[in-house]
């Protein structure tokens, strides 16, 4: 059984140019969370930044573990978790990318002229790098002997 990586990533990539919005949204909504325990604005926007970075650095290395390691007969789920895989990455790669375009202080208090757009801006920065990852992930599947 082949299984492609790169075609489901891509269909994946159309529906993400059209949601970023929604994903921006629920960003936000994590950093109102944290406002809500008492940690400051800035603060919260700094937090995510930094578990997101972490996040979106380690996930790819821990599915290539899995696909390393991964039994014959669980390959019937490998698109499922691709699905899965490519929706927390996106996640993770538009909130960690945030900083390059922006900051905290401007994010919570809306001085600077911008709007939020950058939040769109870095997850569409995202699609191209799930694509890249996923060929690099069907090299994988194709040098490993089964």
């Amino acid at each position: 059984m082949t299984v492609d990586f790169v075609k489901p990533t891509v269909i994946f990539s159309i529906v993400g140019f059209f949601i970023p919005g929604f994903t921006a949204i629920a960003i936000l909504a994590v950093q109102m969370f944290l406002n809500g325990l008492g940690v400051e604005c800035t603060i919260a926007f700094e937090l995510i930044w930094i578990l997101s970075s972490i996040g979106a650095l380690l996930l790819p290395f821990l599915f290539y573990r899995y696909l390393k390691w991964l039994p014959l007969e669980k390959l019937k789920t490998l698109p499922i978790l691709l699905t899965i895989f490519n929706a927390l990455e996106y996640v993770l790669i538009q909130s960690s990318l945030i900083p390059v375009f922006t900051n905290a202080q401007s994010l919570c208090y809306g001085n600077g002229g911008q709007n939020g757009l950058e939040l769109v801006f870095t997850a569409w920065i995202g699609l191209p790098i799930l694509i890249l990852l996923s060929f690099l992930y069907n090299q994988i599947l194709k040098n490993r002997i089964f």
